[in-house]
């Protein structure tokens, strides 16, 4: 996997990640340095399960696992569970979060947090599941 080929290294205030109608926007007003790394398309080949973006800081030990998708929040959790897989040795370090972001409204509820909940247990990662925005600031 070559982190660098697939990382755009910014400073912006905002820094934003898209698909269709869904979006993931870190709001970064300190300007820190911030790495957004192309999963789907460049680090991990298409034969494997894998979310569409990293956001990751490394000032802050942070990264931030996306996966930007319709309304099946099950294939969402799934390539979130593979990504964090395969970039293990890179984020082993880092305090990981995982965002899936959808442009349909998927089923809150019980059922939602009970998903939460074994995702948190089999990963020890915190999933967060947001309708077609999701804003986090540093």
């Amino acid at each position: 996997m070559d982190y660098a080929l697939c990382t755009i290294p910014t400073t912006d205030s905002r820094v934003v990640v898209q698909e269709n109608r869904s979006k993931f926007e870190v709001v970064n007003k300190d300007r820190l340095s911030v790495n957004k790394v192309e999963v789907d398309g460049c680090l991990i080949g298409d034969h494997l399960e894998k979310c569409d973006w990293i956001i990751s800081i490394d000032s802050l030990n942070r990264a931030f696992f996306i996966e930007l998708k319709g309304c099946d929040i099950d294939k969402a959790i799934s390539q979130l569970k593979s990504t964090l897989i395969h970039t293990r040795s890179k984020y082993q370090n880092y305090d990981r979060e995982c965002f899936a972001v959808t442009s349909r409204i998927p089923k809150h509820g019980s059922s939602m947090q009970k998903r939460k909940m074994d995702f948190f247990r089999q990963t020890n990662v915190t999933l967060s599941v947001k309708n077609i925005k999701s804003e986090l600031v540093l």
